[in-house]
């Protein structure tokens, strides 16, 4: 049934009461963004007057000033770099292994599972400094190769877990009809199951995504002027005296750009993978 059939089973009241939830359940997410990102394109005196200001001219001053005055290419490529590597090495390692547990009958999968979900629960407090002492002697700090690093244990298993949801809904005729036709397991799985499991692969590999690409502790400890991200950029602009909410937002519409185009791109795959891993 569709959500517009289940609110006209309502009665006049409980669905006048669930429209004013949504509205304000939208109103209470889209206020703020849509604040900061009218932030972003405010001139500097109309966003220091005590009251907000919804009429203004735009200007793109506060961008140029981020990418001028504040280096703001270096933080976006290296969180590029670090969120896409970690996406794609996480898929690459996790892939296998929701295979193995996915169609494997041993009794080891449950404890491995119990394990992957230890691994994804660790606090990044307490693995960024055991992670700075190992780098710091191996003269790994401040480089893409130490985010790549650290990411990798929470990424591969959120990736593993949720993969072998989505692998445990593809039928097991498909490996028995591909291993007739003379495939080995990583044939199967490369050409045979992954297509199948295109929006779970999907899904997963925008939940990695984001887990690296918004990450802003792992950089603080690890990285500094070189290998620094965008969350860790815009930390520069909180002073002790002074705010600069213009650059901030600016910086937070740019953080926010890449999220975007995926929900637009991938967002059909994403709502399709976690729906099919939902049911079987």
């Amino acid at each position: 049934m569709s959500r517009r059939g289940r609110l006209d089973g309502l009665g006049p009241v409980a669905k006048v009461l669930a429209w004013i939830y949504l509205l304000a359940l939208m109103a209470f997410f889209t206020v703020p963004i849509l604040y900061a990102a009218l932030t972003a394109f405010q001139p500097r005196l109309v966003t220091s007057r005590p009251s907000p200001q919804w009429l203004f001219t735009p200007t793109l001053e506060n961008f140029r000033s981020l990418f001028v005055d504040y280096s703001f290419v270096g933080p976006l490529l290296n969180s590029f770099q670090s969120s896409l590597g970690s996406s794609v090495l996480a898929l690459l390692i996790a892939a296998p292994a929701a295979y193995a547990l996915s169609r494997g009958r041993g009794a080891s999968a449950g404890p491995m599972g119990f394990w992957l979900l230890c691994a994804r629960a660790l606090p990044a407090i307490g693995v960024s400094i055991p992670a700075y002492a190992i780098f710091n002697q191996l003269g790994l700090n401040d480089t893409i190769l130490a985010l790549l690093l650290v990411y990798l244990p929470y990424n591969v298993a959120l990736a593993t877990i949720l993969l072998r949801v989505f692998l445990d809904g593809v039928p097991r005729e498909i490996d028995e009809a591909a291993a007739i036709d003379g495939a080995g397991a990583v044939r199967t799985l490369v050409q045979v199951i992954l297509p199948v499991a295109k929006p779970g692969v999907a899904s997963v590999g925008i939940m990695t995504f984001l887990f690296a690409w918004n990450n802003f502790l792992f950089p603080l400890v690890l990285t500094g002027s070189r290998a620094g991200t965008v969350p860790l950029a815009l930390q520069q602009f909180l002073g002790s005296y002074t705010l600069q909410w213009n650059e901030v937002m600016a910086g937070v519409v740019l953080l926010s750009l890449p999220l975007i185009l995926l929900a637009l791109t991938l967002g059909r795959y994403m709502v399709g993978g976690l729906s099919a891993g939902s049911v079987k």
